[in-house]
């Protein structure tokens, strides 16, 4: 349809939910208040849905929304087996591994899908029209360069046909490698996060991990509380400078650098035994005590 006007505007638009909008308004005029559980959505974490295609049960012919979080490993020959009539595919991973993700060809009747953070998937693995000729959504991000590519040269024609298409942060094997275990890795072309505040920030992290870890492995317990403070206020005062050359923090960011000592302290856990709580505690204030975020 043409537009109503041709003034330059700046706005978008994602998705046509008009039959979910009158389905739950119908809900609402019967007095039916909140979402009831209907059979045709489903959610898990990855964990769980591998428990389930592990088991020998029927096929969920009835689920056509599913959604899967927090993605180890998946596969996908099972996926289809198990969920054969899905038409809307929202597949969330951890840097995981998507095997044999050329068996969603099999998924007929597949209208939209999202992957986000997966890998594993090869140019021979790309969806194909003739094959998913009802997909009018494909949104992609943070997914191997070979398999954006191979996407983007079937796909992008489709868009004048009304074929959403968005792929974004095509990733190449050597950044997955070296961002496996790197909580900062969101970062990496955030639209306020510069390419040289993003180097900047995960060199710091990286300096405050080894300095963390080799406290915990060499110094005596009485002195690790007051070496995880010095390290707190040094991780505070260099994210002050980086923040005052180019404003980026912000709520989300925040909770981002303190979620990344928690994922350190986690590590020495693991390393070095539990316990850890009233180093944890001494470096959240040694931040706390500098920061400008």
């Amino acid at each position: 349809m043409p537009l109503f006007h041709d003034e330059p505007a700046n706005c978008w638009a994602s998705g046509w939910n008009l039959g979910d909008q009158l389905a739950r308004q119908r809900r609402w005029n019967s007095g039916v208040r909140g979402d009831p559980v209907v059979a045709w959505k489903a959610a898990y974490t990855g964990e769980a849905v591998n428990e389930f295609l592990s088991q020998s049960t029927a096929p969920r012919s009835q689920v056509t929304q599913l959604t899967i979080r927090d993605i180890d490993s998946l596969d996908c020959a099972q996926l289809v087996q198990r969920f054969p009539r899905v038409a809307w595919l929202h597949l969330h991973g951890r840097l995981g591994l998507l095997s044999v993700a050329g068996e969603l060809n099999r998924l007929v009747s597949l209208q939209g899908i999202r992957i986000i953070d997966l890998f594993g998937m090869t140019r021979e693995d790309r969806l194909q029209p003739q094959c998913v000729a009802k997909l009018e959504s494909v949104d992609l991000y943070s997914i191997p360069a070979e398999y954006a590519s191979a996407m983007r040269s079937i796909w992008r024609p489709e868009i004048p046909a009304g074929t959403y298409v968005s792929i974004l942060r095509a990733r190449k094997p050597e950044w997955v490698e070296e961002n496996r275990s790197n909580p900062l890795r969101e970062w990496d072309g955030r639209e306020q996060i510069s390419a040289t505040t993003y180097k900047g920030a995960v060199a710091q992290y990286k300096t405050t991990r080894n300095a963390i870890l080799q406290v915990f492995a060499a110094e005596p317990a009485d002195i690790q509380l007051t070496r995880a403070e010095e390290i707190g206020r040094a991780y505070g005062e260099a994210f002050n400078r980086l923040d005052r050359r180019s404003v980026f923090i912000e709520t989300v960011e925040r909770e981002e650098l303190f979620a990344a000592l928690d994922h350190i302290v986690n590590e020495a856990e693991a390393l070095y035994g539990p316990g850890l709580e009233g180093a944890r505690g001494s470096l959240i204030s040694g931040v706390e005590s500098v920061r400008d975020w």
